[in-house]
């Protein structure tokens, strides 16, 4: 999880992206802006701007617009709260005539008045707990909604940690605010006996030897599950590992190769492998890295992806996944109810 960073209007565009949870979309292609007055807008626009950024500050908060900026297809408009405490962007979609999104983003002193009482407790609480050896401290927060995009969460407060330790944690509206928190940490702070099981793991799958360059921890406290995530230098190839088992519950190596998602079609059209072949394959490295045995496993084939799973109740499912060469490059195990154990 990397850093935030602020912008101003001239460079909305970037952070249109930023404002989205972490795996959010690639940036657009760049367009040409324009400025323009918030009183060039249309009252209907206007209006529909001022109901989108009150669902999240309040109706009784009094707040103004001060910049718009034309991207072509949406306008991005910029403004701030009266009281100092905030400022805030909203993304509007020219040609489906609706907030696309918004994000208000206060100033860390300002939490006690922008969040009730046992939501501050809840988010303190939860960050005091994540990692006792280590505080969690924040420098700024905002409040998102972007009730159109594909990935979740989509309507949340975030929290950005302060100083060299990156860090965030997400409370999801939506999901009765529960919590998840996500934290770097220098590899010299983290078990030597996980960055070697890490390592050794990216060899198995790939067969050559990936360094771990980056260590982060993520917890869903709703969920009830926390994990370690180990990246390589271009974040392209990464093992999660259980905290509380040590065991790795995925893993993931660079093997895409298709170019787009019509080629993907066209490759995976068919099964690279039968059900036989692709157990046949599959079964050595799924003993290794899970210690599961697939003897018996039935197999479903969705496109690049292969399920081995096992009528026996509450039996883990594999899931494995294969490029156009036909190398299975990616492997993640999944409890009975679908979730990541």
């Amino acid at each position: 999880m990397r850093k935030f960073r602020w912008i101003s209007a001239v460079a909305a565009l970037i952070f249109v992206a930023t404002a989205l949870p972490a795996h959010a979309a690639p940036l657009p292609a760049a367009v040409d802006t324009t400025s323009k007055q918030v009183g060039s807008l249309t009252p209907t626009v206007v209006n529909r701007l001022e109901k989108a950024v009150q669902e999240l500050i309040g109706t009784k908060t009094p707040f103004q617009f001060d910049d718009v900026t034309d991207m072509g297809k949406t306008w991005i408009v910029e403004g701030e709260l009266e009281d100092g405490t905030a400022t805030f962007q909203t993304e509007y979609n020219k040609e489906k005539n609706r907030v696309d999104s918004t994000t208000v983003r206060y100033k860390i002193s300002s939490m006690g008045k922008a969040l009730d009482a046992p939501l501050k407790a809840k988010v303190l609480n939860s960050a005091k707990a994540f990692d006792p050896k280590r505080s969690m401290q924040f420098e700024a927060f905002w409040r998102v909604k972007s009730p159109y995009q594909s990935n979740n969460p989509s309507n949340y407060w975030v929290f950005w940690g302060a100083g060299e330790k990156a860090s965030s944690l997400y409370v999801d509206v939506d999901r009765g605010n529960s919590i998840t928190i996500n934290a770097d940490y220098p590899l010299k702070q983290v078990d030597p006996v996980l960055l070697n099981r890490a390592t050794n793991t990216f060899k198995r799958v790939s067969g050559q030897r990936i360094t771990v360059q980056h260590a982060s921890r993520f917890k869903d406290e709703a969920k009830g599950f926390s994990y370690w995530s180990f990246e390589d230098a271009n974040e392209s190839s990464e093992v999660k590992i259980g905290e509380a088992t040590g065991k790795v519950l995925a893993v993931s190596t660079y093997g895409v190769d298709w170019n787009d998602d019509a080629d993907f079609k066209k490759s995976f059209a068919n099964p690279k492998y039968t059900a036989s072949e692709a157990l046949k394959r599959v079964k050595p490295k799924v003993q290794l890295l899970f210690n599961i045995n697939l003897s018996g496993y039935n197999v479903g084939i969705q496109g690049n992806q292969y399920t081995f799973s096992t009528k026996q109740r509450g039996t883990a499912s594999i899931v494995a996944k294969v490029n156009k060469k036909g190398a299975f490059y990616a492997f993640s195990l999944q409890a009975a109810n679908g979730k990541m154990q």
